[in-house]
């Protein structure tokens, strides 16, 4: 009965626990599908936004995981994980070529549905966001694990 009555509290624990989180960590913010712009347009026009490459090092294709097209102004993205911003055209090109075929753009939209940027990513992989504040959203991006 101890073990039962054990596991029982734990499985408990672990439920409140992600039930109390839940409620701290903010709204999620948007993140559709969008057939305008066009991946290459994005690629094309990346000095018109503040353009990053998630796990480029110096324009590095073979870490190369995702690019965000930042637009500019007064909203901020926050990145988590090591984006780093594109320097060149050559880093542009480079961060790019992960895509094996043309990629979907996805919009990432704060409160009131307000466009913050774009991001093109491995499907393979996933991306989440949450509303800070109306000037600011988090962008998580979870690599999915290479391998058999």
């Amino acid at each position: 009965m101890r073990p039962r009555m054990l596991v029982l509290f734990r499985l408990l624990m672990v439920l409140a626990s992600l039930f109390i989180l839940a409620g701290c960590s903010g709204s999620l913010a948007k993140i559709r599908k969008v057939d305008l712009p066009k991946e290459k347009e994005l690629r094309a026009d990346w000095k018109n936004y503040n353009t990053y490459c998630l796990g480029s090092r110096d324009g590095d294709v073979d870490q190369a995981y995702a690019m965000l097209f930042q637009l500019k102004g007064d909203k901020t993205i926050q990145r988590v994980d090591d984006w780093r911003e594109v320097t060149s055209d050559k880093m542009a090109l480079g961060c790019a070529s992960f895509l094996s075929h043309s990629s979907p753009v996805m919009q990432l939209l704060g409160e009131n549905d307000e466009t913050f940027g774009y991001v093109i990513y491995n499907f393979n992989d996933g991306i989440s966001a949450l509303i800070i504040d109306p000037k600011t959203i988090r962008l998580f991006y979870h690599v999915h694990p290479k391998g058999p």
